[in-house]
């Protein structure tokens, strides 16, 4: 029984490790801070417009600024809400 707990102890702490690891790869930013990007904001109809420095609490979608906000929660509405193909 104590080599099942063992056993079970060691494949729950493989998993958490792992989770960790994916969560910290998923969190990575594609866009580095200061590389640029189109800033879709300035032309919405087009979507594109003038090339801009990429700031901390920007919504990079491909090459594209989409919008800004501090909340990591709002940047990821804003960002599923942009790719759902929606009309607005």
């Amino acid at each position: 029984m104590k080599m099942f707990v063992t056993k079970v102890a060691l494949a729950a702490s493989v998993a958490l490790a792992t989770l960790a690891v994916a969560g910290a790869a998923s969190a990575q930013p594609r866009h580095q801070e200061g590389s640029t990007v189109y800033d879709a904001q300035a032309n919405p109809i087009y979507g594109f417009g003038p090339r801009t420095t990429v700031q901390p609490g920007d919504v990079i979608s491909g090459n594209r600024r989409i919008a800004r906000d501090p909340d990591p929660f709002i940047r990821d509405q804003l960002l599923r809400d942009y790719n759902s193909g929606r009309p607005d």
